[in-house]
């Protein structure tokens, strides 16, 4: 699968990332871990994940994976958005908590604090449950303008980037938050990861604030389709010739439908070329 370059941050991504959210659905470590060797196996070697997925399970999960692999895969994590009541990476507390959380939607609802001291905190521990020395990409997860002390942010993720523990960062989550960021071409938005679709045409706006389309994401869910569904295919080839310069992130819970999306990559490899 074809490499695109994150313009602005140095660092080389596969044409289709793969995204973790809802990776903590499959019932055991052994699927998890399948799933992701798939991905891997089909040439996808971004992987986006965040510590309020599954609670923590997708940093675990992600990190048991890498091992082996380091300087073949590149990693994406966030701040700013945390699992309620701290990590619980196992299978059955996240369960418990995520039906709970259908009653009683606090007790799954991710805990927001945009304190630099929380987020240094939350680095510490994605190195720990991603068992790496750094991250390549570190998000700012739904950052809210006029909360985040984007000096304080700013002076800190250069601090951790000259420390080695950062390569690049940047803000993720819809246009309508990354918006008031964008028209002021702020430094925190050196790489950014923008909620998408078809007909919303959302990230539009990036481009019209001279920006290339880095990473992008959202468009098979906007459409409430199957990600191995004809329409699902169709959508994804829509996309990737919509956002032609960066990686465009992909999700699913099966072996087949990885291979799926992975040849869709390779036609539009071919027609790249």
């Amino acid at each position: 699968m074809r490499q695109v370059l994150l313009q602005g941050a140095g660092i080389s991504v596969s044409r289709l990332s793969f995204g973790t959210a809802s990776l903590h659905y499959l019932p055991t470590s052994s699927r998890r871990q399948d799933l992701l060797a798939a991905a891997f196996d089909h040439g996808m070697t971004h992987f986006d994940t965040a510590p309020s997925y599954g609670f923590g399970m997708a940093e675990q999960e992600v990190g048991q994976f890498v091992q082996g692999r380091q300087g073949r895969v590149t990693i994406a994590t966030k701040v700013g958005l945390y699992p309620p009541g701290g990590s619980h990476p196992n299978t059955a507390s996240v369960w418990l908590r995520k039906a709970t959380g259908r009653v009683w939607p606090a007790v799954s609802r991710s805990l927001v604090d945009w304190s630099v001291a929380v987020a240094s905190q939350s680095l510490d521990r994605s190195l720990r449950r991603l068992k790496i020395d750094h991250i390549d990409l570190l998000l700012l997860h739904e950052p809210l303008v006029g909360v985040v002390q984007s000096g304080m942010f700013l002076d800190w993720l250069k601090e951790e980037q000259g420390r080695g523990r950062i390569r690049a960062w940047g803000l993720a989550g819809p246009v309508d938050c990354l918006e008031p960021w964008l028209s002021v071409d702020h430094p925190l938005g050196m790489v950014l990861q923008v909620q998408d679709s078809l007909d919303g045409r959302e990230a539009d706006l990036v481009q019209s604030q001279g920006r290339a389309l880095q990473l992008t994401y959202g468009y098979v869910s906007s459409s409430s389709t199957q990600p191995g569904s004809l329409n699902a295919r169709a959508i994804l080839e829509q996309a990737m010739r919509r956002n032609r310069t960066g990686s465009i992130l992909v999700s699913t819970r099966q072996v087949a439908h990885v291979r799926e999306l992975a040849s869709i990559a390779e036609r539009d490899d071919g027609d790249n070329h």
